[in-house]
C-alpha cells in the first residue's frame, strides 16, 4: 500500500492553517529586525568587532559585515562579450546491500561563450569509484567510510577540480571569464569531521581555488531560495543586552543576563528569520546588497585567503545568495563582473542561470541509468567470476517492486 493521502489529509489542513498564523506573526518580527538593522548603518566596524567578540561564546552563526549595511548596488554594465564554465555534480550513492562496495559520482561540464563566436561545450564525466582507497579514508590507524556527508563532500571537491580543468581547457584572458558553481561554497558537511578527513578533502578543494586565483577568474556560487540565518545572527547581537564594545564583552548565551532576570531572551525576536527575510526588503531587481564574511568555523579556520563572503542578489521574485572567496571581495572589479554575469545567466534562465542548469541536467542521474549500471556491473562480476550476491534486503525490495 501507498501512501494514504485520505489519512494525511485533515493533517494538511491543520499544518495550512498553522503556517497561516505563524507567516502573520513573523512579519511583524521581520519588521522589527528590519527597522533595527536600518538603525545600526555606519556602525559597520562596531558589529564586525562584536561578531568577533562573540563568536566562540554565542550559540548561532554569525556574518561579518564588510560593506555598509544598506548597501544596495545597482547593476553593472553587462558585458556584451563574455565566457563562463560551470560544474554541477549528482552520485549513485554506496549500497551496501549490492554484488559490490562502489559509488558513482558524475560531473556535468558546461563552457559557454557569449557575442562574438558565440559557442558552447556541453559534457559529462563520470567516475566509478571501487577501489579501498577510494571507499575509505585512513590516517594509518582510523578507517573512515567514504559515504553520506562525506561523499557528498567528495562530489563536492570532483565539482572543484573539474571547474578549474574547465577553466584552462576553455577561459581564455582577452574577454571576461567566470567559474560558476551550484550551492555553497562553505563544505559545512567537514564542520564536525576528524582533523584528518578535513584537511584531506580540502586540501584538494582549497587548490582549484588557487587554480582559479592565479589566473585571475573569479569563482562564484549561487544558492536560489537561501534560508541562511548568518546576517540574521549578527542582528541578534544588536538585540542583546550582554554586548558591550567598550568592556570588549560580547554575547554569551550561558550566561544570558535577561534568562538570568526571568525575562525572554531579547534576541527571540529572531527566531526562525533568514537572511532573505531582512536584506530583500532593501533591494529592487537587478540590485545587489552588502557584501559579508561568512564565520561559521570550518571558513574561519581552514580556508584562509579563500575566506568565503556572500552577497544579495534581486532576480524577479527571487532573492539569491552569491557566495565568493575572500580575494574576489576585495576586488570590486571582479564583483561587479559576478553581479552583472550572474544576473545576466538568471535572465537567460526564467530565473536560474542557464549554465547551471545546463550542468545539472548533464549531471542528472536517472533510475533507468542507475539500472542499467546495476545489469552492467553483475554481467561483468559474472564473467569475471568475482560474483558476489545481494543481500536479502535487497533481494527482498526488488522481489516487491516487480
Amino acid at each position: 500500500m501507498g501512501l494514504d493521502l485520505t489519512a494525511l489529509s485533515r493533517q494538511v489542513r491543520q499544518m495550512s492553517q498553522s503556517v497561516a498564523g505563524t507567516t502573520m506573526s513573523a512579519a511583524t518580527r521581520v519588521s522589527v529586525a528590519t527597522e533595527r538593522y536600518a538603525a545600526e548603518t555606519g556602525a559597520e566596524a562596531d558589529w564586525a568587532g562584536a561578531v568577533d567578540l562573540s563568536r566562540e561564546s554565542a550559540a548561532w552563526l554569525f556574518a561579518r559585515p564588510v560593506e555598509p549595511l544598506s548597501t544596495a548596488r545597482p547593476l553593472p554594465a553587462i558585458p556584451g562579450v563574455y565566457q563562463l564554465v560551470a560544474t554541477d555534480g549528482s552520485q549513485i550513492d554506496l549500497d551496501r546491500h549490492g554484488d559490490a562496495a562502489y559509488y558513482v559520482i558524475n560531473i556535468g561540464k558546461v563552457f559557454l561563450r557569449y557575442g562574438h563566436r558565440p559557442t558552447a561545450r556541453l559534457t559529462s564525466q563520470p567516475e566509478l569509484y571501487f577501489r579501498d582507497e577510494d571507499l575509505y579514508l585512513s590516517d594509518g590507524i582510523r578507517r573512515i567510510a567514504i559515504e553520506g556527508n562525506y561523499l557528498s563532500a567528495r562530489r563536492d571537491v570532483e565539482e572543484g577540480v573539474a571547474l578549474a580543468e574547465l577553466a584552462d581547457e576553455y577561459l581564455t584572458d582577452d574577454i571576461p571569464s567566470l567559474a560558476l558553481q551550484d550551492g555553497t561554497l562553505v563544505r559545512w558537511s567537514l564542520a564536525g569531521a576528524e582533523r584528518f578527513v578535513q584537511e584531506r578533502f580540502l586540501a584538494r578543494y582549497l587548490s582549484y581555488l588557487d587554480a582559479l586565483r592565479t589566473r585571475n577568474i573569479p569563482t562564484a556560487s549561487y544558492i536560489s531560495r537561501p534560508r541562511s540565518p548568518e546576517v540574521i545572527g549578527t542582528i541578534r547581537l544588536m538585540f542583546c543586552p550582554d554586548v558591550d564594545l567598550a568592556a570588549g564583552r560580547g554575547a554569551k548565551c550561558s550566561a544570558c543576563s535577561d534568562v538570568a532576570a526571568g525575562r525572554d531572551p531579547s534576541c527571540r525576536i529572531c527566531d526562525g528569520l533568514v537572511d532573505a527575510d531582512v536584506i530583500g526588503r532593501q533591494l529592487s531587481e537587478g540590485q545587489r546588497g552588502p557584501i559579508f564574511a561568512s564565520m561559521s568555523k570550518i571558513n574561519v579556520e581552514a580556508y584562509g585567503d579563500h575566506l568565503i563572503h556572500f552577497f544579495h542578489l534581486r532576480v524577479g521574485r527571487e532573492l539569491a545568495r552569491i557566495e565568493i572567496p575572500q580575494w574576489v571581495a576585495r576586488d570590486p572589479e571582479l564583483v561587479d563582473r559576478v553581479h552583472a554575469i550572474v544576473y545576466d545567466q538568471a535572465g537567460r534562465g526564467d530565473g536560474y542561470p542557464v549554465a547551471l542548469s545546463r550542468a545539472h541536467e548533464q549531471a542528472v542521474v536517472r533510475s533507468a541509468d542507475r539500472r542499467a549500471l546495476q545489469r552492467m556491473l553483475e554481467g561483468s562480476l559474472i564473467r569475471a567470476e568475482a560474483g558476489g550476491s545481494a543481500s536479502a534486503k535487497r533481494d527482498s525490495k526488488e522481489f516487491s517492486r516487480g
